[in-house]
């Protein structure tokens, strides 16, 4: 089947319809396979990083307040470059930003490797990796996922972005299963090598991308571009509705994944192995979620938000869980809820997008709700101290799961999409 059919001279062909329907229809564009080669790869190495990161810091410190502390530090430099990087994703070739931010993580990813490997890692020098690493991220972010409409266009935009979310949380299951095991067996450092590998692949994979449905860019000032951007979300009742259901399990639900060495240790009693599957118990559930999504055509608003309440229901039974198989089950069960409800909140959230000269924009204020992280992980640290980890992680999902279903479900808006 060709891909592309016939465009105006000087013009980049365009993108055709599908000529079959179903759950992998989007498949059939050898662009987009291409695509999902470099996530696939790229989301390996991050899940590794935060594997390996955390554990890092557990040896070094033994806190959850250094947990907390140094992923809020990552997550409030991504918060402050986001704005920006939504100018830039609509300024420069989103393939570009792509692999100069994968190479400059591959860098930093070296470096760790070899301080650890060489006895010179301290605690503050992972302080500066964060910071960099969060600016790096805050561009990768977004122009991956305009990359992701670049290549197929509008109408294949829900199957494929279903697919690219099946193949990062394939990553998800192995990364940290294949992490965990490659710490108990030769250490963080090697672990941090691998990680510069598979950030190499992606890099490559991205090199060879062609993208064939490509906007007009946006030449403006940075901070009128940043004000544009702000105002088309803020003008649209339902964009702002979308993103704020994104910032609630931001800031509420995933501080969880900093705090999981010590329900690994301390609560579970599994060690390092038991971590790595315990981060990939979401990711288990997250592919049948994100096949259901891929061949879905109507209800995205509802279905999301009754995904959204499943996820944040089973993160707070996994808080008071005291059985490891129990505790594995529920992160399954979860991630269900959580992958219908990520991919389908990003799902409409593009489609709304009617200016594809904003898109970038649009998609970085999204994407700043991960940038709010950082503030839920520094406070769920601070409360996990004297109160500890479990009716902390408790209190804060379910402090979610009402916040959720009022903007949700409590929606008509919402619920019509």
């Amino acid at each position: 089947m060709d891909e592309t059919e016939a465009a105006p001279p000087g013009r980049p062909p365009l993108l055709t319809r599908v000529t079959h329907s179903g759950t992998f229809s989007s498949l059939s564009l050898g662009q987009f396979r291409l695509l999902l080669a470099g996530t696939g790869a790229a989301q390996v190495a991050n899940w590794m990083e935060m594997l390996t990161r955390g554990w890092l810091v557990q040896e070094l410190t033994h806190s959850p307040f250094h947990l907390g502390l140094i992923a809020f530090v990552f997550g409030i430099s991504s918060l402050i470059a986001s704005p920006a990087a939504g100018v830039v994703t609509d300024r420069i070739d989103r393939r570009t930003l792509a692999v100069s931010t994968q190479l400059i993580s591959a860098a930093i990813a070296l470096m760790v490797g070899v301080l650890v490997v060489s006895g010179q890692i301290e605690l503050w020098q992972l302080y500066i990796m964060a910071i960099v690493s969060g600016v790096s991220a805050a561009v990768n972010m977004p122009a991956r996922q305009v990359l992701l409409y670049d290549v197929v266009g509008g109408e294949n935009l829900t199957n494929a972005i279903a697919l690219n979310s099946v193949t990062a949380n394939v990553a998800r299951i192995a990364a940290p299963t294949f992490g965990g095991g490659i710490i108990a067996a030769a250490g963080i450092g090697p672990a941090y090598f691998t990680e510069v590998a598979f950030l190499l692949l992606a890099t490559v994979a991205t090199l060879t991308l062609r993208v064939t449905n490509v906007a007009q860019r946006a030449h403006i000032p940075m901070w009128q571009g940043v004000r544009e951007g702000f105002d088309y979300v803020r003008r649209d009742a339902t964009l702002t509705r979308l993103v704020l259901l994104n910032v609630i399990p931001s800031v509420l639900i995933y501080p969880y994944v900093t705090l999981m060495p010590i329900f690994a240790n301390d609560v579970l009693h599994t060690g390092s192995t038991g971590y790595g599957i315990l981060l990939s118990g979401v990711g288990f559930g997250s592919i049948p979620g994100g096949l259901v999504i891929a061949g879905m055509t109507r209800n995205k608003g509802r279905v999301m938000s009754v995904a959204a309440l499943l996820y944040m229901g089973m993160v707070a039974f996994f808080a008071v869980s005291p059985w490891f198989p129990l505790s594995f089950a529920l992160l399954i069960i979860g991630g269900v809820g959580w992958s219908m409800m990520a991919i389908l909140n990003q799902i409409l959230l593009q489609l709304q997008i009617a200016d594809d000269a904003v898109r970038g924009r649009v998609m970085a204020f999204y994407t700043m709700s991960g940038g709010l992280t950082p503030f839920g992980n520094l406070a769920l640290g601070a409360v996990a101290g004297p109160a500890g980890v479990q009716g902390a992680v408790a209190a804060f999902a379910m402090t979610g799961f009402v916040l959720a279903g009022y903007l949700g479900l409590g929606s008509a808006r919402i619920r019509r999409l």
